[in-house]
């Protein structure tokens, strides 16, 4: 028995380290094709130095749990040569694996978990990956715990230290203050390590023409992309129309026939985590396959971009910015804080001239997108003619209902291998309405999802913290006690939840609105009318 229990925890050790490669590999091959004027250094050597990193990160997360009790088992001797084998590709027993270990003790305090996910803090296109990072960083960390059979009180205080540590590391105060990678998982900083943190040049993305054929393989995976966002069927609607009359357009240039103008520049408005960083990046793509833009990058920034400390520096810095982005998209974010009601922001103004003069000599080989709350946007626009009179594409951004915001968890759930019970599944959508229907201009909508979705694994964390056994089931399944909201404690959540609520969906079949229990959320249900087997993963919700 014993022998099978060490077989299935190296079984479910090998994945996590698997998983934490694939990640790590993923988002460095998706950073260089799609942001690589992002990149510090050279773009060529990001993937390498990601893969680097995802060592380093495991080798931090194993030393620092075995050491916490001054101890190595046997067990954790097993652990410790499963986890050289993925690393370094080799199998050592004995006095060579010992040899190893220390080298990988030593390997490891040279490590920083800031320097570790740096890269999931510093880029913006990979921030929706933090969730997974942390996940797999607790995950292999229980599974070195409890090993052995037991949770010694040292490992526990480690556990909880861990999970603070890279709570911080991955959610510092200051983003922007976090320093290139510094780790690499073969001792120190690699070469590459070291390289790509001291180079600051802009990279060369220029490439050899890119074939229709390629063109339209990349504006596929586009629309691919946008069609799997959820929600948002309006912005959906908007962006595909604007594709096809570009795309008209571009039929009619080669036809040689007359165009009209094509404004690029778009303003963005609605409220908080309701998916406008990520519409902007697809948008990018678009343009970049289309031949309408060189590349399709996107810069991000927000008035802090744009506006300097001194006078006289606000201009060059935005004029700066602007040179970052030809061939692609600059998405400002809260563009609106750069008009002050009182006019008595000399900066800002500077600013707002210095882009209006870029947005219109460059309007060929650059696309603005202006993003921000609703009415502060429609104000900033109406109040300033040379905006309103470039930015004639307007998409608006509704909030998330509870029951997209639902999908939104459990796809975070999906992404980072956790099960979500029709239990579980009833607590979510109960307190998402909870949080809708006492919404404001602050609603935080994805970000929402994605707070709640980490506050759950931390309670699904210490819910497990003190299991000795573990299994796969423990390691993955959230339950509905570990289900929290950010903003609504305990006490009140539990209230919240205790309330009855009718649950209906719609039939596939015979399109009859029918009732359904709450656990039946995410199982398979049949019609009692009709006799169509479905599976609905949310339901519409009516408080009785």
């Amino acid at each position: 028995m014993k022998d099978e229990d060490d077989s299935r925890l190296i079984g479910m050790l090998r994945r996590v380290l698997r998983d934490c490669g694939k990640l790590y590999r993923k988002c460095g091959a998706w950073m260089v094709r799609r942001h690589p004027t992002l990149l510090e250094g050279r773009a060529d050597q990001f993937e390498e130095l990601m893969d680097d990193l995802h060592r380093g990160l495991l080798m931090k997360v194993y030393v620092t749990v075995v050491r916490a009790d001054d101890r190595w088992t046997p067990q954790e001797k097993r652990v410790a040569a499963a986890m050289i084998e993925h690393l370094w590709g080799q199998e050592l027993r004995g006095k060579a694996l010992r040899e190893a270990a220390i080298g990988l003790f030593q390997q490891a305090d040279q490590l920083r978990w800031e320097s570790l996910v740096a890269p999931f803090v510093r880029y913006a296109p990979l921030a929706d990956s933090k969730a997974q990072v942390e996940t797999i960083v607790m995950r292999l960390a229980n599974l070195v715990a409890k090993c052995d059979g037991q949770t010694m009180p040292e490992e526990a205080v480690a556990l909880h230290t861990l999970q603070r540590e890279i709570d911080m590391a991955l959610h510092p105060a200051n983003p922007q203050g976090i320093l290139a990678p510094l780790g690499s998982g073969r001792g120190g900083a690699s070469a590459q390590a070291q390289q790509h943190q001291q180079q600051h040049e802009v990279v060369d993305v220029s490439q050899e023409p890119v074939s229709e054929e390629d063109r339209e393989k990349r504006l596929r995976s586009a629309l691919n992309e946008l069609d799997g966002l959820i929600g948002l069927e309006a912005v959906k609607k908007r962006v595909k129309s604007y594709t096809n009359f570009l795309r008209l357009q571009q039929q009619r240039r080669k036809a040689g026939l007359s165009t009209m103008p094509i404004s690029l520049h778009m303003a963005f408005v609605g409220n908080p985590g309701t998916g406008k960083t990520t519409v902007a990046r697809i948008i990018g793509q678009i343009l970049g396959a289309l031949g309408t833009l060189e590349s399709g990058h996107v810069v991000e920034t927000d008035r802090s971009g744009l506006v300097a400390e001194y006078a006289g520096q606000t201009g060059p810095k935005t004029n700066k910015l602007c040179d970052s982005a030809l061939g692609g998209v600059l998405f400002i974010d809260e563009a609106y804080s750069l008009v002050d009601s009182s006019g008595d922001d000399a900066y800002g103004r500077e600013a707002i001239q210095t882009l209006l003069k870029r947005m219109e000599d460059d309007r060929s080989s650059m696309a603005v997108i202006l993003a921000g709350y609703s009415n502060e946007m429609d104000e900033m626009i109406r109040s300033n003619p040379g905006l309103s009179s470039r930015i004639n594409n307007k998409i608006e951004f509704d909030d998330y209902s509870p029951a997209e915001l639902g999908m939104i968890f459990q796809r975070m759930c999906e992404q980072n291998q956790y099960d979500l019970p029709g239990d579980a599944r009833y607590r979510v959508l109960l307190g998402f309405n909870h949080l809708y229907k006492r919404r404001d201009r602050h609603f935080g909508n994805g970000r929402l999802a994605r707070n709640a979705f980490e506050e759950s694994v931390r309670r699904l964390a210490d819910r497990i913290a003190e299991v000795t056994q573990l299994s796969e089931s423990l390691l993955t399944s959230l339950t509905a006690d570990d289900i929290s909201m950010p903003g609504i404690p305990p006490s009140r959540f539990d209230e919240i939840t205790a309330t009855d609520a009718v649950l209906r969906v719609t039939c596939e079949g015979c399109r009859r609105r029918i009732r359904i229990p709450p656990t039946a959320m995410g199982t398979q249900i049949k019609c009692t009318k009709c006799g169509q087997i479905q599976k609905h993963d949310w339901a519409g919700l009516y408080e009785s």
